[in-house]
């Protein structure tokens, strides 16, 4: 028997428009902090089964029982060398067993599979899989080991079935509709809610906020109203998960509003400290003197560069010539394609 684990919870501006962008964001990041951040206490026994989506109006009719598992292929040894994007990492996911010897099923289980999966297409899905395999017989009992293999080929099944799928297009409900229904049958119940339902609840929560902000029919007092609602029924790792993604806006815009109202170096690092902890606030005040180095040098370049400009003695290939000098003599190779990055930019805003 296989037991699942509770996902435990963890973890207006200047106009609707600019709310907007900013939501797309913490969606994206809100969703892969709750996927990394798992379970924060052991798995309880598995509940009774439940498969209803996590939002009002979509299909709640009960799934078809989920197929048998794919037939496992023989354990093969994984290639020798990593892709690029698995060099210098360590395996996502602590996955466990019980004392008798079954699998613990909980979010750390899909974290090392998708640890792997972030290889799709720099090497073939067979290699990804032996690696996988390699990593659950390293960490698991020959039952759970065998447990989570078979999870895993119904995973990667799942992946497979979810790229044939055709969502109408502009309406993103209907498609999580469909993904919510093709991870009912594909998965057992338990398995489909702990590795997707808070992610689910997630997205469909974004949505409701994003029609909210959208709304013109609605008062400003009414909006955050609808928001505020949102909010309180969605997972409290959901709200954590939001939470731990906007902090960084959040403290930015804390500090730009201290530094405009007078406030030092000190009291920053201060304030960073209480937020983040000494170590982090150390690691931020070492970026903040990098980056105040780069717009000091970056500013002598352009000084340089417009007197240079305004050298009425230069005809246009010497000034041409000079300025590429002193742009070779002041950056760094991959430093100078940083440069010209950020003068078409401000080139295109008017102020290059």
């Amino acid at each position: 028997m296989l037991r699942r684990s509770s996902i435990a919870g963890r973890g207006a501006g200047r106009g609707v428009g600019r709310r907007v962008g900013v939501l797309l964001v913490v969606i994206l990041a809100a969703a892969l902090v709750i996927r990394r951040r798992g379970p924060a206490h052991p798995p309880p026994h598995a509940e009774p089964p439940h498969a209803e989506p996590p939002h009002a109006g979509e299909p709640s009719a009960a799934p078809p029982s989920p197929p048998p598992a794919p037939a496992p292929s023989a354990r093969i040894e994984p290639p020798a060398g990593l892709p690029g994007s698995l060099e210098g990492t360590e395996p996502d996911g602590a996955v466990r067993a019980d004392d008798a010897g079954h699998l613990d099923v909980d979010l750390e289980l899909r974290r090392l599979f998708d640890h792997f999966l972030i290889a799709t297409g720099q090497e073939p899905l067979a290699a990804i899989r032996a690696r996988i395999v390699a990593a659950l017989h390293a960490r698991l009992p020959a039952t759970a080991e065998a447990e989570a293999v078979a999870i895993l080929d119904r995973y990667l099944a799942y992946r497979d079935a979810a790229r044939q799928l055709s969502p109408p297009p502009g309406d993103p409900r209907a498609g999580l509709g469909q993904l919510h229904d093709l991870r009912a049958r594909m998965f057992a119940p338990e398995v489909a809610r702990v590795f997707f339902a808070d992610e689910e609840a997630a997205t469909y929560a974004a949505l409701d906020r994003r029609d909210a902000l959208l709304d013109p029919a609605l008062a400003p007092a009414e909006r955050e109203r609808r928001i505020a609602e949102i909010d309180a029924r969605v997972p409290a790792a959901v709200r954590e998960a939001r939470a731990a993604a906007t902090a960084p806006i959040d403290e930015l815009n804390r500090e730009q509003a201290m530094r405009a109202a007078g406030a030092g170096d000190e009291q920053i690092a201060a304030a960073r400290t209480a937020a983040f902890g000494p170590e982090a606030a150390a690691r931020l005040a070492e970026l903040d003197r990098t980056r105040a180095a780069w717009e000091a040098r970056l500013a002598r370049f352009r000084a340089a560069r417009d007197a240079l400009r305004a050298d009425p003695r230069l005809d246009d290939a010497e000034r041409e010539r000079r300025i590429e000098e002193l742009r070779a003599s002041s950056f760094a190779p991959e430093e100078r394609i940083r440069v010209e990055a950020l003068d078409r930019i401000a080139a295109e805003r008017g102020g290059g």
